[in-house]
């Protein structure tokens, strides 16, 4: 049962970076738009599963440490545990 959680799990996290790397454009504006969710999904899914979404992936950890080094999204960013703690809530039932 456990592997195919896992089988399944790899399957969505394959469709989204297949879906994010079509979108990455490096166009501030699209950018911007797309770079709360990585952002939250990456911290959700290092903490849940262990899970580097930058690993193997160095066009998206580049991308990430960019999107990192705006000025205009440094504020914007929330507090990770808060952002885990409700996550763990709504999708894990925790």
């Amino acid at each position: 049962m456990a592997n195919k959680h896992a089988c399944q799990r790899n399957h969505v996290l394959n469709f989204l970076f297949f879906f994010f790397s079509m979108l990455l454009t490096h166009d501030l504006q699209v950018d911007i738009a797309y770079a709360p969710f990585v952002e939250r999904f990456q911290i959700f899914l290092q903490d849940v599963w262990k899970y580097d979404i930058t690993a193997g992936r160095p066009k998206l950890a580049t991308w990430i440490e960019e999107v990192n080094k705006i000025d205009a999204y440094k504020p914007t960013k929330g507090d990770p545990e808060f952002l885990i703690q409700n996550y763990r809530q709504r999708f894990l039932g925790q």
